[in-house]
């Protein structure tokens, strides 16, 4: 089974997995107030992974602005391991144009001055001949590639099909977050986890079944092999996530009962 070590944590499929939490502000202030939250509740409960969202920070495209939030985010962090993301809009991101640069020339500045220790790529803004995840390989950079649909749950075979796709591109730990109508398609997105697992395995996977009917899908990771799961601390950043403390105690009780 191919796993992804980062500061010590292991990211792996059928493991329990690691507690994602993202940290979302406008400005540099807001940022540290979100953070000073969200580490108060790390010392008492368990959260591996720091998020912070890009798309939410003015000063996204201000990259010595943006330089100096980060660093100082993963100075704050300490062991905890810090994921760039840039939510598009298209994938439920902040409602934002992206004037002077592009989401993948920020990731690309990012990736390059290593100011982050794994960095999100949306699936459908990569082609065949990216440079991108060349140069993270290049400085040790972590790629979690992710889709995202908010509207539907597409069909098995299509999840699949993406899944593998991310793999064939290079990707590090491969992610996708869907949205369910019914529980049938909270189960079609667990099957896809577990054939990942199976019988894909050359990455880590990540999925979620979003909104109230796919919040099993957030806590069952190490019965059917999602990698990560992202919790609450405050502000939600997608539909369903459960609150760190509570999260934390199922992951538990989901380790000590329900897995050989």
């Amino acid at each position: 089974m191919k796993e992804v070590i980062i500061k010590d944590k292991k990211i792996c499929s059928g493991a329990t997995p690691l507690i994602c939490v993202s940290l979302m502000g406008e400005t540099f202030e807001e940022v540290q107030d979100n953070l000073a939250n969200i580490l108060d509740v790390a010392k008492h409960s368990r959260i591996d992974i720091v998020e912070f969202r890009g798309d939410y920070y003015k000063e996204l495209e201000n990259v010595e602005k943006l330089q100096q939030v980060l660093s100082y985010v993963g100075e704050e962090i300490k062991d905890k391991i810090l994921l760039f993301t840039i939510r598009s809009p298209q994938e439920g991101g902040v409602a934002r144009d992206y004037v002077s640069t592009s989401i993948e020339e920020i990731n690309k500045f990012v990736i390059d001055n290593k100011l982050a220790d794994m960095v999100d790529v949306e699936f459908f803004s990569v082609d065949e001949n990216t440079t991108l995840i060349k140069l993270a390989k290049e400085k040790n950079v972590k790629i979690i590639m992710s889709n995202h649909d908010f509207d539907i749950t597409p069909d098995y075979e299509v999840m699949v099909e993406r899944l593998t796709k991310m793999q064939s591109l290079g990707a590090d730990v491969v992610k996708m977050a869907v949205m369910p109508k019914n529980p049938d398609d909270l189960l079609s997105l667990l099957r896809v986890t577990r054939e990942m697992r199976t019988n894909h395995n050359d990455t880590p996977v990540v999925t979620m079944s979003m909104g109230k009917i796919g919040a099993v899908s957030r806590i069952t990771g190490e019965v059917f092999g999602s990698a990560i799961t992202f919790g609450a601390v405050g502000e939600i950043s997608a539909p369903g996530q459960i609150p760190v403390k509570d999260l934390e105690d199922i992951l538990s009780s989901i380790h000590n009962y329900c897995v050989d």
